[in-house]
């Protein structure tokens, strides 16, 4: 008996798979494909063989056996597998077609078909046509790479199944949506603000588009885990941050989901000199601070190129335009499968072609907002001692960050790990993708603002974040010496969030300008310590500090938080605060300490305690 593997013989063996009761030989030609059996998601080939046939497992590892020994091009399976994904796509290969790493045009339905995934005729045509346009071949060859074919094999299983088109919005029986998933998380100012009831609510309902209210007569510290998985299960997060409340909370979410690469629509509201909150007129140092703050926020914002609203009206018509066209991403179902090898290609010819394995490192950061270490890179890239010199070709990249991409069945990570808008006009949801290349949904984002890189800013262990304005000298008293101890580096930014020394009485709006801008130079110093402590005191307000700490916990960098609550009596710089304005402040407290629980970030109320952490942290990397 003799079975054609690619252009190979493997005499007087038998290899035999098991397909709905009916063994067939291997071959080249065979498509292992049972159209009553199809599912809408993928699952894995090696599996679907363990499970029809007993001896699967040994069939795969003497077809592997028998291919890593015989290859024609001197490559073996260790230097194009770089994990299960990409040894799971490698073996199907090798199923179908034998020892190569080019998969002719011809058969790459087939190919999909064998890993249950089944792309229409005008996808697999759009496939082929992306990567001889990506990998420069524009016609010249008749197949695509290993790489090339991880990639659209990724994007094929992240597709949801298709929705079924409804000539008219489904009526919306539960506007809670307490046990499902919902379209809208309708995020932000709360009581005594009316937009939810009075327009979003409307609106959306006309639309036949569901939606969680989280606004309660009486909020209550456990309705924060409730609204945290209403906002997990949201597909789009509308946030309004108003001039009628502070908006403490809303301001720390709409960081942390930015950072998170969540699909986020905000609308933002300045506030005015010696308005009301609450019925109660706030003063001129409160008015600086929520100011200070809302700037920050919307720097962060915008520096993630999402567009900021100002006005609800048009952030309502943007959420049901990204809705309307969710099933399809807003773009065509061609398009969004080959978008994302176009991103890899651009992002890897801004490295002038000659990719080094760090620079893997920094491309996979921009393209997922998700971290990866040095030797991850080293041990799948078989490292040798002369590795970083050498060159990452285009399709080695291709496969690395299709198996990077995995996200291991963990919850928190099922958003579109390739979202990121510094390279793409595109923001991830829950399990959604919010194409932007559509002019209808072209209102969420806008070109974020060109990053300058400099190295006028020295790396650090530990950067000492958090509320300066205290009348605790934490940082020279408790910090800096402990740090120095252990011969360890810190970055001092000094936040003076609200000092009165550096507000001359006159000039205010240059005040706020300066402090912005000092802070976003401060970020710098925060994207090159290794361990970020954030101190939050109990006699500030310290709400810029707080929101950079729920955008940085959103980029899951390492971070210690030490978080003390506000007193019912808290003065700050000679005022007292209101009950309204303590409890506002120590909400946010509450949000900030319940978001970095959930992403196991240790949360002290002792200074002293949170800077042993840290120091602990840098020094066991």
């Amino acid at each position: 008996m003799e079975v054609v593997t690619g252009n190979k013989l493997i005499k007087n063996r038998k290899i035999h798979f098991t397909r709905s009761s009916k063994t067939k030989s291997l071959n080249r030609n065979h498509s292992i494909n049972n159209k009553n059996n199809r599912i809408s998601r993928s699952n894995s080939l090696r599996s679907s063989f363990k499970h029809n046939n007993k001896n699967g497992t040994k069939n795969i590892e003497e077809l592997n056996n028998y291919i890593n020994n015989n290859r024609r091009d001197g490559q073996n399976q260790e230097e194009v597998c770089f994990g299960e994904f990409t040894r799971e796509v490698y073996n199907a290969i090798c199923v179908r077609l034998g020892d190569t790493l080019h998969i002719p045009e011809d058969s790459v339905q087939a190919l999909f078909n064998d890993m249950k995934l089944f792309p229409s005729k005008s996808q697999v045509t759009k496939m082929i046509q992306c990567a001889r346009q990506c990998s420069r071949r524009n016609g010249a060859a008749d197949y695509i790479t290993f790489g090339e074919f991880c990639v659209f094999v990724k994007e094929m299983q992240n597709q949801p199944p298709k929705q079924q088109r409804r000539s008219t919005p489904p009526k919306i029986n539960n506007t809670k949506c307490l046990n499902s998933k919902c379209d809208v998380f309708l995020g932000g100012s709360c009581n005594p603000t009316t937009w939810r009831a009075d327009t979003a609510i409307p609106e959306l309902q006309k639309n036949g588009i569901s939606f969680y209210n989280p606004q309660v007569s009486m909020w209550a510290p456990e309705l924060v885990a409730q609204e945290y998985d209403a906002k997990q299960a949201a597909s789009v997060l509308l946030f309004v941050i108003d001039s009628q409340t502070r908006s403490t909370v809303g301001m720390i979410e709409v960081a942390y989901l930015i950072a998170s690469g969540r699909c986020v629509v905000v609308v933002a509201q300045p506030y005015e000199k010696a308005q009301t909150i609450m019925g109660e007129v706030i003063t001129d140092r409160e008015y600086r601070d929520l100011v200070n703050a809302q700037r920050i926020l919307l720097d962060l914002v915008k520096s993630k190129g999402v567009k900021v609203h100002k006005n609800l009206t048009t952030a309502l018509q943007c959420t049901a335009n990204i809705l309307r066209n969710s099933s399809t991403n807003g773009t065509s179902a061609e398009e969004q499968i080959t978008s994302k090898l176009r991103k890899l290609r651009d992002i890897y010819d801004s490295y002038g072609g000659g990719m080094k394995p760090a620079n893997v490192l920094e491309a996979f950061k921009k393209l997922t907002n998700r971290s990866l270490e040095m030797n991850q890179v080293y041990n799948y890239l078989n490292s040798t001692s002369n590795y970083n010199n050498s060159t990452v070709s285009f399709e080695k990249f291709c496969a690395l960050m299709a198996e990077f991409s995995t996200t291991d069945n963990c919850e928190m990570c099922t958003t579109d790990v390739w979202a990121t808008q510094s390279f793409q006009r595109q923001c991830s949801t829950n399990n959604n993708t919010c194409s932007l290349n559509n002019t209808h949904v072209s209102c969420l984002m806008e070109a974020p603002p060109e990053e300058i890189n400099d190295d006028s800013v020295p790396s650090s262990d530990i950067f000492l974040g958090g509320s300066a304005s205290s009348l605790h000298k934490w940082r020279s008293e408790i910090a800096i010496p402990l740090i120095k101890e252990h011969g360890l580096k810190y970055y001092n930014p000094a936040l003076r969030e609200g000092e009165c020394y550096t507000y001359n009485g006159c000039d205010e709006d240059k005040y706020i300008r300066s402090n912005s801008s000092d802070v976003l130079d401060w970020k710098k110093g925060l994207d090159k310590s290794k361990v970020l402590l954030i101190v939050i005191t109990n006699d500030t307000r310290s709400m810029t500090s707080i929101i950079l700490a729920a955008f940085y916990l959103g980029l899951n960098k390492d971070m210690v938080l030490c978080i003390q609550n506000l007193p019912d009596d808290c003065m700050i710089g000679n005022e007292t605060l209101t009950k309204n304005a303590v409890k506002d402040y120590n909400r946010a407290r509450v949000y900030l300490s319940d978001l970095a629980n959930r992403k196991q970030v240790p949360v002290f109320d002792n200074i002293t305690k949170a800077v042993e952490c840290a120091i602990e942290k840098c020094k066991s990397r």
